[in-house]
């Protein structure tokens, strides 16, 4: 489902979304929770590993064995924290689980965007749908207001009926204009969203009032059932069961904080000493000690830590259950509107091409004068209202198709990772 928005057939749609996933915050900073927890997980991999590093020192003094003198040494010091009730290997695994998390996330805040995007995108090509048809609707009416108000002066319609024809006329204008402005405001949002040049985008955009087929949205998502693969596929439901995971073994990194901690050091230096114009270079290593560390005065505080672990572990896994219905519930909630939905554009379909129909058989017959303005009104009406509900289904349409979309998870692979920031970038 990654390039599910290119088969719309709007090339227009998959390059506004990849310019509002770059300029979005949440995005951003989703990625940078990535790379945070993967320097956390770092770090912790690392605490499990020998600590080495480099030492050096200089002293000048006096002591019982040796006059007034200066002192050099470099070397290497060492250290292990020995594992002994699994507290590091716990800690990997909890900064493993949340680095996942913050992968899922990271992901999910994409596929908010992109569908963000192309509500936004959509809706303002459904507006300007609406804005032909009642654009088409407004010259019909200027039309027939010229033509009453011909045979008005005429003699042969009575004013009132010319003055209808032109109420009319004025409510189409008022109609229009008040499409035109909100396909303004959308298009504004759609230039905020993407942090776009106006007048660039508009000329790339252009005003074209088509909008892509359900069909073809449909084409690329087959889904009958909601098994457990479908529903592992949503970033939300990876992030939730990491996050499930990371609490568990947070547990018992809180838990073996309670043991005893053993820890072993050890050193290898150069020494250099100097004293009276004479210098002596001799080696020192040394193993130890081997230390013992157990809290006695403050477990309190460790108690309570431990408790508090328990206590999120236990609401990340009532949190882990809540996604996973409203998980489920998403899907089926979208394949029962567009069940729905297939069958009222089938009879969406009928209803415009019989009002169609009618209005211009009503038209046909109020131009001989075997119809009255009332009874073209009337058709009219019932066209401007198939036309324009014909538009808004075709919206709801995709809109729902958008929704499973995301419901599905938006294309969400774990192994698919942001790459890391370049120095020149």
């Amino acid at each position: 489902m990654t390039d599910w928005w290119s088969r719309l057939g709007d090339p227009q749609l998959p390059a506004l979304i990849g310019e509002a996933q770059q300029g979005s915050a949440s995005i951003i900073a989703a990625r940078a929770q990535v790379f945070a927890a993967r320097a956390a997980l770092a770090g912790a991999d690392s605490a499990t590993l020998p600590q080495v590093g480099l030492t050096a020192g200089v002293y000048r003094g006096v002591n019982a064995s040796a006059p007034l003198g200066t002192g050099m040494n470099a070397g290497l010091q060492a250290s292990w924290a020995l594992d002994l009730w699994g507290q590091n290997a716990s800690s990997v695994r909890q900064a493993s689980a949340q680095a996942a998390a913050a992968q899922a996330g990271w992901h999910e805040a994409r596929v908010l965007m992109a569908a963000e995007t192309a509500r936004l995108y959509l809706g303002w090509r459904s507006c300007l749908a609406q804005k032909a048809v009642i654009d088409s609707d407004r010259t019909s009416r200027t039309v027939t207001a010229q033509s009453a108000a011909d045979t008005e002066r005429a003699g042969l319609l009575a004013p009132a009926t010319a003055a209808l024809a032109r109420a009319g006329q004025a409510d189409a204008e008022a109609r229009l204009a008040q499409q035109n402005r909100q396909c303004e405001q959308q298009f504004k949002a759609i230039v905020a969203l993407v942090g776009a040049d106006e007048p660039r985008m508009r000329e790339r955009l252009g005003t074209a009032a088509v909008l892509p087929d359900p069909a073809v949205a449909g084409s690329a998502l087959k889904v009958s059932a909601v098994p457990m693969d479908v529903i592992r596929q949503r970033p939300d439901v990876a992030r939730a069961q990491q996050e499930l995971v990371a609490a568990a073994e947070g547990v018992g990194v809180a838990r073996a904080a309670l043991w005893p901690s053993l820890s072993l050091s050890g050193n290898v230096l150069r020494n250099r000493f100097t004293t009276g114009g004479e210098s002596t270079t001799f080696n020192t290593w040394s193993i130890g000690p081997l230390s013992l560390n157990l809290p006695l005065i403050g477990r309190g505080g460790l108690n309570a830590s431990a408790e508090a672990s328990a206590a999120r572990y236990e609401s990340a896994a009532l949190g882990y259950a809540n996604v996973l219905r409203r998980a489920i519930a998403e899907v089926e909630q979208s394949l029962v509107a567009l069940d729905a939905l297939r069958t009222q554009l089938s009879a969406s379909q009928q209803a415009v091409a019989g009002y169609t129909r009618s209005f211009e058989a009503t038209e046909a017959r109020y131009r001989v004068g075997l119809a009255n303005l009332n009874e073209l009104e009337e058709a009219r009406r019932l066209k401007l209202n198939a036309d324009s509900g014909a538009v808004a289904l075709q919206l709801d349409h995709l809109n729902t198709w958008i929704a499973l979309y995301v419901a599905l998870g938006g294309g969400f692979d774990p192994q698919i990772a942001p790459e890391p920031v370049r120095k020149d970038s």
